[in-house]
């Protein structure tokens, strides 16, 4: 009798299954707007979760910041198969918007006609995690490095390739805008106004960080800061910074700088995050939407550590606590940093 039992609940659960995968499947005959009425409920509470097709389901308990996210997504949401789609190509953008470009040439010397020759992003080869990281995410493109030279370059460079890719963008490009809009053009894509009020936890963020930004340590203020840096004009003035972090605002400077071997002065403007309790807050975002670059992912990964034992700082010298914030600093600025003996605070700190 217990075998048969067993038999047939195991029956009964492919059934299920079986007719899970019917529903799924003709969801989208059943109701216009392609959802049902199967309803699913969470072990946690007593919350039920509607199950839409196409969409990625997963406990909102289980994802840090999930029902925001979907509050923020964009107008072009159809351009995305799922949350994860959409959370890729907003951190690509920030990526491109740093060290991307979109290389519009002349078709050739004597004609008046131009081409999207190539979508490239150049980054040193300490970050060409990054650059992999695309490739494998898009199943397309090549990465190219040089024996002499210590940086990595990612092409994309083929017609059908690039116009994917720059469907998969619109809407996301904030920076790079006047060659995006030009690519645009040459591809008969109608250019989609972003959004330069950052929205709570949007990944773009990490993909400024990841090419253009800094983690760094401030010794005399004993805390972690998080900078951007851009040279200034129409569009980089625009970025509002102010509300993706809760709580958080950056402090924005900006400020004239002279180019190298050059009288010339040109505009920068930066955004520093650079409080003792934003610490924490960059913490959780960036853990949310991590770093690619090892190097800075690395250092921001230790804030909560770091919060346990800044204290410390102000022991005496010969103390247990100051010797465990020296080796703490000493491992964060090595880590990656072929030049860390040349930062100032590294004499003030206790070696063994």
């Amino acid at each position: 009798m217990n075998i048969y039992a067993i038999d047939y609940m195991l029956g009964t659960v492919f059934l299920v299954y079986y007719l899970l995968i019917i529903i799924l499947n003709l969801s989208s005959e059943l109701d216009g707007s392609g959802s049902f009425n199967l309803l699913i409920i969470s072990e946690n509470n007593n919350n039920t979760i509607s199950i839409n097709k196409g969409i990625n389901i997963q406990s909102a308990e289980n994802f840090l910041g999930f029902s925001e996210t979907i509050r923020q997504l964009p107008a072009n949401l159809a351009n995305y198969n799922k949350l994860d789609d959409f959370k890729f190509y907003s951190w690509l953008a920030g990526v491109i918007d740093g060290d991307g470009n979109f290389d519009i040439r002349k078709m050739d010397t004597n004609s008046k006609k131009v081409a999207l020759r190539a979508i490239r992003i150049k980054l040193h080869i300490r970050d060409v995690r990054i650059l992999t990281r695309i490739q494998d995410k898009l199943h397309m493109g090549r990465i190219k490095t040089y024996k002499k030279s210590p940086y990595a370059l990612y092409i994309v460079s083929t017609r059908s390739e690039m116009e994917f890719l720059m469907s998969k963008l619109n809407g996301l490009i904030r920076i790079k805008v006047d060659s995006f809009k030009k690519a645009c053009l040459l591809y008969n894509i109608e250019f989609i106004t972003p959004d330069y009020k950052i929205k709570k936890n949007d990944p773009y963020f990490s993909g400024l960080i990841d090419t253009d930004g800094s983690i760094v340590f401030n010794f005399n203020s004993n805390r972690i800061e998080c900078n951007l840096e851009f040279k200034y004009n129409q569009y980089t003035s625009k970025l509002n910074l102010e509300n993706f972090l809760q709580g958080y605002k950056p402090y924005v400077l900006i400020r004239n700088n002279k180019k190298n071997q050059s009288n010339k002065t040109f505009k920068s403007i930066a955004f520093k995050y650079q409080t003792v309790k934003g610490m924490v807050p960059l913490y959780d975002y960036f853990m949310l939407n991590r770093l690619y670059s090892d190097f800075k992912f690395f250092r921001v990964s230790q804030i909560k550590n770091f919060v346990q034992i800044r204290h410390f700082q102000n022991s005496d010298f010969n103390s247990v606590e100051f010797q465990i914030y020296s080796d703490f600093l000493l491992n964060w600025i090595q880590d990656n940093n072929p030049l860390w003996t040349k930062v100032p605070f590294v004499n003030k700190l206790k070696s063994r």
